[in-house]
This record gives structure tokens, sequence and C-alpha cells, in this order.
């Protein structure tokens, strides 16, 4: 080298160098990025389930009120959901005797359930996947009964006969099936409880009463 020269630098790794590094924080931000995008769907498809198995809960106590409701309402006029009617007519109510009961069931036929109303012979067990299949046999929620303004809930009273009745005028116990559906695809809570009404029920009182189960369904 010759006196007072500068040493050459190597200019040419310089220029791929910072090209490795912009790659490496690049898969370092899409591999973030992803992480990101995951974590927040699983977020958001975690708060849809708490969601729609809220709806479902909510539907309970709309479900005692159905079943208790009077054959009347304030104005007279007939209940259909708690009147047989003649033997004319074909429409599902919720009997307060086992005869109404068998009325019941030759109305129903070989149908499992007619508008929510069901009136099994024993207590046959159906998973979720069975229950969402009959939804159009269910009981509509309307939008401005749910908790998120949604008319996606749907549930089926099962009217059994109860074999220790407290109250003989109230021979029934009844097994309450929810479908609520979510807001993603796929969501969706299936919830069944058993209740039976107070020992001292009176039609239209929908005070009181025992809840004797609980249960999330799966399939």
């Amino acid at each position: 080298m010759r006196a007072g020269g500068r040493r050459p630098h190597p200019q040419g790794l310089a220029l791929p160098t910072v090209l490795a590094v912009l790659a490496l924080v690049g898969l370092a931000t899409l591999v973030a990025w992803r992480n990101l995008s995951t974590t927040e769907w699983l977020l958001n498809a975690e708060a849809d389930l708490l969601r729609t198995q809220h709806s479902a809960e909510a539907a309970l106590p709309l479900a005692v009120q159905d079943i208790l409701g009077a054959a009347t309402d304030a104005q007279g006029n007939a209940n259909p959901r708690h009147t047989p009617g003649n033997d004319a007519q074909t429409h599902a109510f919720f009997p307060t005797t086992l005869s109404e009961r068998d009325t019941l069931r030759l109305r129903l036929g070989a149908q499992a359930c007619a508008s929510g109303i069901c009136a099994p012979d024993g207590a046959p067990t159906r998973s979720a996947s069975a229950w969402q299949t009959m939804s159009a046999a269910a009981w509509p929620l309307s939008a401005d009964d749910t908790p998120y303004g949604t008319n996606t809930t749907w549930y089926w009273v099962e009217v059994l006969v109860d074999a220790l009745p407290l109250n003989p005028s109230a021979p029934f116990v009844y097994r309450i099936t929810v479908l609520a559906r979510g807001v993603l695809p796929g969501t969706a809570v299936v919830l069944q409880a058993l209740w039976s009404a107070p020992a001292s029920h009176v039609p239209g009182n929908i005070s009181g009463g025992t809840w004797h189960s609980w249960q999330l369904l799966a399939d």
C-alpha cells in the first residue's frame, strides 16, 4: 500500500445487509400482525359466544312466562296457547290436565313439537345439533325480547308427566330447550333446563316454581 493511501471500504456488502435486515423486520412485522389478527378473532369469537349464551339464558324466564300464561287476556279474549278449543282445532297448547295432554299428543301426531310445545312419550334426549334442525317447530323470540335486539333465539317446551307432583292440579314438569345463534358463523348455544310449577300454581301467575337442572348441550 502506498504511503498516505486510503483503505478501500467493502461497499458491496452494505446493500445486501440492509435488504436482509429489512426482510427480517418485515417478516417479524407480518408474524406480529398475524398473531394480533388471530388474537382479535379469538377474542371476538369468545365475546360472541358469551353474548349468545346470555341470549339463551334470557329466554328461560320468557319460556316460564309462556308456560304460566292465562287462558284469557285482559280483554277476555282466549289465549290459544292455553286453550284447547274444540275437537276441530289443531293448534298446540299448554295442557293443564292429563286428558288435555292426550289431546295435545293427538294433535301433534308424528310431529315432535309445534309452535314450541312438545308432548313426547317419555323424555327422549337430543343432541345440540338435533335441536338445531328443529327451529321450524320452535317458538321464536322477537328482537324486542332478546338482550341484544336480534331475533336469533328460539325455545321448545316439553310437557312431561311428573311422577310425584306436589300439586295434583299441576301434574307436569317442563323441560325447556333454548337455541340461540350468534353473529359469527357457527356460533350457537343450546341450553336446557328442567322446571316445575309451584305447588300453589294459579294460571297466569308467573312467580315461583322450581328449577331442577341446567345444562349446555353438546353434539
